[in-house]
């Protein structure tokens, strides 16, 4: 990682905890500040301060709750802010659900660490040129 996104404050919205806690401690030992919800109410809430400068978004956030799409569109009302997605599925449908959303990224979950920083260095050095 740059010295440029190593201070970056992340935003982890990922609604099953194990795989939050083992996301975050993966980012933190690459020097990243983690900051992690579970489901979308709170990532609005958390996403929406100036504080944080990414967000990684899984789209799938249970059922019949806000999925992770629906909860991006309502912080970028708010707030100018890179969304990397992230999810388990590839199929069509949920490639789909992102169209329309200003995004950094859509990643597969398990594509391996380099693929993830890779995209969250590009998606800070891309933002901030703006």
């Amino acid at each position: 990682m740059s010295n440029d996104t190593v201070d970056a404050q992340i935003l982890l919205v990922e609604d099953e905890a194990l795989i939050a806690m083992a996301e975050a401690h993966m980012l933190e030992k690459q020097g990243f500040s983690v900051k992690t919800v579970l489901n979308g109410t709170d990532a609005i809430r958390e996403g929406i301060k100036n504080e944080i400068d990414l967000i990684l978004m899984d789209i799938d956030l249970g059922r019949n709750r806000m999925d992770g799409t629906e909860a991006s569109k309502k912080i970028l009302e708010q707030r100018d802010v890179p969304i990397i997605f992230l999810t388990s599925h590839s199929e069509k449908e949920y490639v789909s659900r992102v169209k329309g959303i200003t995004q950094y990224g859509y990643i597969l979950k398990n594509s391996g660490v380099f693929v993830l920083f890779q995209a969250i260095e590009k998606a800070l050095k891309l933002f901030n040129k703006t």
